[in-house]
């Protein structure tokens, strides 16, 4: 007897059966049959719905003689019998079941909705007899298929049995009354069930849930586990994937998900006709988690910590589109002093203790990655940031039509995304004034690009914004080919990157001089002074973005730290910003140089948290989940934001390009490095001191071997040499012999590029 009990519970441990079910004895042939049918119990759910939904197709299509059948006529005829007209309310009663079966599993019915299904049920009995009197009461014409039916018939004459001591004219007005109203009165109370029906089944098309934790009865048991490891739950002991935690009265919590009915009204801006409207994007997905799930969750997180004796309460959560943030307040120990044990100190807990338990949090809740902000910025508690049940899609223009971004006001605004409370996250290029982006591959870099330069072209046109994009990887950025705004095209040879480089440096350098003579600190003021003056034309703001740095640090690591680190540090003022992307974080990519000049950073999630040290001087990028989900550091900000990145889809990006090329005329001209790239060409055969001497004859105005050899501090045979180069490049005369000085061929208001141009 005592080996049966102890075998009989530990059977018991694993099983999670519904209630008053006794299982067989395992020997019996009826335990296998039961224990096969509940291996499947949740896939005859959605058979059954499926055999409603095609049962009303069926029933439809033969009730209106679009096909006949065995089974289908007969059964066709007997609804036509028994309801009449109303034989079209069994098919919308079996198609609108399969439809909620589908949902039912995961969003379980009340007691009031079974009660507003009864209340539709006796308003459809009740105009079923109002069409039967309505049709003269015939039983020959309910038994014809018409009017209500024979039950039609049936109620409207029981009712007449109870009136009948009255007159006939008052029984049938008296009786057409009371079922009228009771129709009415159904519909009413019966209405609501079908908005509700109409919005689970819109939430499981869109949204597409999956419920992690779920509630097999009315105690508050968690199942804890990914929606597949649910999918082959079995009345047996647990394999080591699933988990049953019961939550004890003390760690149950009752919040509850406000309506989003209290946003601010949005200040629109009168927006420039001649700019793209905000029809040509597409609104990003909604979801709403079940206050079911966040409670249950909240009530774990407090169970988890005590367990391991750290007293904490969860406060309050923030519902994001990727994670939800539980605000955790530590509790206080009690601690007995040496002397007199009854005597207790309490004393706080310490951040660092819950910080510890990330990995034991991730393994009670059952959830790939879990990130503790230990504190939030400005707020008295801990963040535990949960993963979301569904991630939800941030469209770009749900974030270009908040009143946030308005007030940015900015021509270089940029939508970067939602953060953890669902708040719109801007910022703005011209104070960053580059942007550094990192993350793994497949983690959302390239989409962060192409979604910043879509918000950019959005609200520039290529008069005030011009673009400048480098594409080493040769897939993401070239489909912006076509988009007025660009210089040139999207350069994806590494040769001829340089050359953009370089180009770059020396449009800074042309810049600087233009400000110079109109005695301008930068491109605001010099635009606001050009418009006064026609001689001067207003300098467009030019963003290059890169989408791949750590190939263009391969190929030549000097030349482009140089340039990037040079540009970084002086470009702003000029109106050039850099946005500059890499998937390798590493210390010979972002180099010391360029994180220096690059304050405003954004983390994808990356391999591991010394990456995450490099792009973001702290751990948690390691922890982010992928697909969108970001660290923003802002140089305004001492910590980094996380929150979900702006997506743009191909259409939405095509819609666009179409519509500046339908709406603005420009010639297509070749990409102006070209000419850099000439005389880089012809310079590569040249001694590497010709440029300077080519400086040193232009600012002294005299050219002579002598002068080469003291200015460079090179020998006589390679001064001889410079000089027989410079005077192939056309810079210098012939010799006239006598040791007397060369003719100095060329302008000295003339750019050195331009030596070679013509020749």
């Amino acid at each position: 007897m005592t080996n049966q009990k102890g075998s009989t519970q530990s059977k018991k441990t694993g099983q999670r059966l519904f209630p008053g079910f006794i299982p067989p004895p395992e020997d019996n042939w009826l335990a296998r049959i039961v224990d096969f049918m509940l291996k499947f119990r949740r896939y005859g759910r959605d058979a059954l719905s499926i055999v409603l939904i095609l049962l009303a197709l069926l029933t439809l299509l033969g009730l209106i003689g679009l096909t006949s059948g065995v089974w289908i006529t007969p059964w066709a005829n007997f609804l036509r019998r028994w309801f009449g007209w109303g034989s079209i309310l069994v098919v919308a009663a079996a198609g609108a079941a399969g439809l909620l079966l589908i949902q039912r599993g995961k969003s379980p019915f009340s007691a009031e909705d079974w009660g507003k299904v009864i209340w539709l049920e006796v308003s459809a009995f009740a105009a079923l007899a109002l069409l039967s009197i309505f049709g003269g009461n015939s039983i020959e014409r309910a038994e014809a298929g018409q009017d209500g039916g024979v039950v039609g018939w049936g109620i409207s004459e029981l009712i007449g049995l109870l009136l009948n001591p009255l007159p006939d004219g008052l029984a049938t007005g008296l009786k057409v009354v009371f079922l009228f109203l009771v129709t009415v009165l159904g519909i009413l109370f019966g209405f609501q069930l079908l908005g509700v029906a109409i919005q689970k089944l819109e939430s499981l098309i869109e949204s597409g849930q999956q419920v992690s934790i779920e509630q097999y009865d009315s105690s508050p048991s968690v199942v804890v586990g990914s929606s597949g490891d649910l999918d082959q739950l079995k009345p047996k002991t647990s394999r080591g994937t699933q988990k049953k935690v019961h939550i004890p009265h003390e760690f149950r919590k009752s919040f509850k998900i406000e309506e989003d009915d209290a946003a601010e009204p949005v200040s629109f801006k009168e927006r420039d006709p001649y700019l793209p409207p905000y029809e040509l994007l597409e609104s990003g997905s909604n979801f709403k988690p079940s206050e079911r799930h966040i409670n249950q969750t909240a009530g774990l997180i407090e169970k988890t910590l005590a367990e391991f004796g750290i007293p904490a309460k969860v406060i309050g959560f923030q519902v994001g589109p990727t994670i939800t943030q539980f605000a955790l307040e530590p509790g206080f120990l009690e601690k007995h002093t040496d002397s007199d044990k009854t005597d207790e100190q309490r004393q706080k807990v310490r951040v660092a203790q819950i910080l510890s338990l990330r990995k034991d949090l991730a393994l009670a809740l059952s959830v790939e990655r879990l990130r503790i902000q230990a504190p939030v910025p400005g707020r008295p508690y801990v963040g535990v940031e949960v993963p979301n049940e569904k991630s939800v899609t941030v469209g770009l223009r749900s974030v270009l039509e908040t009143d946030a971004f308005y007030k940015m006001d900015s021509p270089l605004a940029l939508a970067i995304g939602r953060d953890v409370s669902g708040a719109p996250v801007v910022a703005d290029l011209t104070r960053m004034p580059h942007l550094l982006i990192a993350g793994t591959t497949g983690s959302g870099k390239s989409v962060c690009i192409a979604a910043l330069t879509t918000c950019l072209a959005m609200n520039n046109s290529p008069e005030e914004l011009r673009l400048v994009m480098i594409d080493p990887k040769m897939v993401e950025l070239v489909r912006f080919n076509g988009l007025p705004h660009l210089i040139g095209k999207v350069e994806t040879d590494l040769e001829r990157i340089s050359a953009v480089l370089h180009w770059v440096v020396v449009e800074m350098q042309e810049r600087y001089k233009l400000l110079e003579e109109l005695k301008a600190r930068d491109i605001e003021s010099f635009n606001r002074k050009a418009l006064r003056r026609k001689e001067f034309e207003p300098l467009p703001r030019i963003v290059v973005l890169v989408d791949e740095l750590a190939d263009l640090m391969m190929s030549a690591a000097e030349q482009t730290e140089s340039t990037i680190v040079r540009l970084a540090q002086m470009a702003r003022a000029v109106g050039i910003h850099l946005v500059i992307a890499t998937q390798r974080p590493s210390t010979d990519v972002v180099t010391g140089l360029i994180k220096a000049n690059f304050p405003a950073r954004i983390s994808f999630a990356v391999a591991s948290g010394v990456d995450s040290r490099v792009i973001l001087d702290s751990t948690g990028a390691e922890n982010l989940l992928g697909r969108g989900d970001m660290l923003f550091l802002s140089p305004e900000e001492g910590t980094p934001i996380r929150a979900q990145g702006v997506h743009i889809s191909d259409k939405e990006l095509e819609r666009l390009i179409s519509f500046w090329q339908q709406n603005w005329r420009e010639e297509e001209l070749d990409s102006p490095w070209d000419g850099l790239m000439e005389s880089e060409a012809v310079l590569a055969d040249k001694d590497d001191l010709v440029e300077q001497a080519i400086e040193i004859i232009r600012a002294t105005g005299n050219a002579s071997t002598s002068m080469l050899q003291r200015r460079l501090k090179v020998g006589y045979p390679r001064a001889a040499r410079l000089m027989d180069e410079l005077e192939d490049l056309g810079v210098v005369g012939p010799s006239r012999g006598g040791g007397r000085e060369r003719d100095v061929l060329i302008d000295r208001d003339e750019e050195p590029e331009n030596y070679w141009d013509e020749d």
